[in-house]
């Protein structure tokens, strides 16, 4: 009896972690198609963002400061940086009644600063965001660059 305690205790210890592998990836799989599918929704429908600009701080006396997609950054080109949008995506900005076109070609801004989008000096300048700095605009994707 304690033998088939034992080869069933070593049966279960062996097994579980494998079981728990299985379910954590069917689970990462599915959340990640979810993932995908939630952005293809917001992409086609636009969506609203917390938006920042950058520009104008220590990148400014750098001169060979990239952004993510290898390009020399350019505090006056009508760009801007996101997480997961592809890079060449273009986006029109609506803020306070203001439009502007832009091209993802950076990542950020940081998850911990509550904001999902950083616009460029220059197009934060044409949107009226410099003096607040911060501010939810309206996101339309309209096509790749």
């Amino acid at each position: 009896m304690n033998r088939i305690c034992g080869v069933l205790t070593i049966l279960a210890l062996t097994t579980a972690p494998a079981l728990a592998h299985h379910h954590h990836a069917s689970s990462h799989s599915s959340r990640h198609a979810s993932h995908h599918a939630s952005r293809d929704a917001e992409a086609s429908q636009g969506f609203t963002a917390n938006a920042s600009f950058y520009g104008g701080g220590p990148r400014r006396y750098e001169p060979n400061s990239h952004t993510a997609n290898g390009e020399l950054f350019n505090m006056w080109d009508m760009t801007a940086a996101h997480r997961t949008l592809p890079m060449g995506t273009r986006l029109r900005l609506t803020y306070a009644g203001r439009s502007v076109v832009v091209r993802i070609n950076d990542r950020g801004p940081a998850v911990w600063t509550g904001r999902s989008l950083d616009v460029s000096r220059g197009a934060a300048t044409q949107l009226g965001l410099i003096e607040r700095g911060t501010g939810q605009v309206r996101v339309q994707v309209i096509g790749k660059s």
